[in-house]
């Protein structure tokens, strides 16, 4: 065999290697694109409202360690006749800093919030991650409960977007008297379906957040709360995880709200649902 023959056939052996590597390569740079435009988009220090009393929401700094030893903030935000305490566990963007006018109105259910950031976001220190998230809300539930004294059965575990399914994890074995999964979706694959339907992307997703395969063991009570105009996560993602739960569970619509201002569109009628939500939660576990 000739010199030009042998290189054709080196190179007939090793075009589809090369085009397996392409493909996997672009699968690849799309799944760190939907990653990086969906998942984490944390924003640091000094950004957004870092003085937020003036706002109406008498935040306290607070600093705490997760159990792998990343500093983590958060804000204590004390109510002076409270009945409860709702631990707060935000979306992918942003940080509590940009949620100031969400505290404002979770004030009025006269409850203390206890509100953190992730690590990488805020003040907190390291890189985000599912694992990291996981870890971190369990170190918030812990320093709640634990140095600020705040009984268990008195806290509501609240999570809008991907907090939803951080707030879904913890409460896999820690013990709130319910929890609250707002705008959130079933897990990243169907997501990634919802942004990509004609590419694969699903396929490689690194980052899981498998609420669905949870929600289904949790038997406190559960409030899903969804906006049917949600540009973000279907509103049928926010069903289908509804529909997985175990009972006790509940779910409410509203109408014409996206996926960042369900508490503007819901109103009175969305402060009413949480309000009795929580006391019912609340004195459930009072009598238990």
């Amino acid at each position: 065999m000739n010199v030009e023959a042998q290189k054709s056939r080196g190179l007939g052996y090793a075009l589809p290697t090369l085009l397996a590597a392409g493909a996997v390569g672009a699968l690849g740079l799309l799944r760190e694109r939907f990653q990086r435009s969906r998942l984490f988009l944390p924003d640091r220090f000094p950004n957004g409202i870092w003085e937020p009393s003036g706002y109406g929401v008498p935040a306290t700094d607070v600093w705490f360690h997760s159990e792998d030893g990343v500093e983590l903030h958060a804000w204590w935000i004390p109510h002076r006749r409270a009945r409860g305490t709702l631990l707060y566990c935000h979306g992918n963007s942003g940080s509590i800093a940009d949620r100031v006018g969400v505290f404002r109105h979770l004030r009025r259910l006269r409850m203390n919030l206890f509100a953190f950031d992730y690590r990488g976001y805020g003040r907190s220190d390291g890189t985000p991650s599912e694992k990291g998230l996981f870890l971190d809300v369990r170190a918030a539930w812990d320093h709640l409960t634990g140095v600020l004294e705040q009984p268990a059965e008195r806290v509501v575990l609240f999570g809008h977007s991907l907090g939803g399914a951080v707030a879904v994890d913890c409460a896999l074995d820690r013990r709130p008297a319910g929890l609250v999964i707002q705008s959130s979706f079933t897990h990243v694959r169907d997501m990634a379906r919802a942004v990509f339907p004609n590419l694969p992307v699903f396929l490689i997703a690194r980052q899981q957040f498998r609420s669905i395969d949870k929600v289904g063991r949790l038997a406190l009570p559960k409030l899903f709360i969804h906006g049917e105009s949600d540009e973000t996560v279907p509103y049928a993602l926010g069903r289908q995880l509804f529909e997985a739960a175990a009972e006790p569970k509940e779910f409410f619509a509203v109408p014409r709200a996206g996926h960042n201002d369900v508490h503007r569109h819901g109103g009175l009628r969305y402060m009413l649902r949480l309000s009795r939500f929580c006391a019912r939660c609340l004195s459930a576990a009072a009598a238990a």
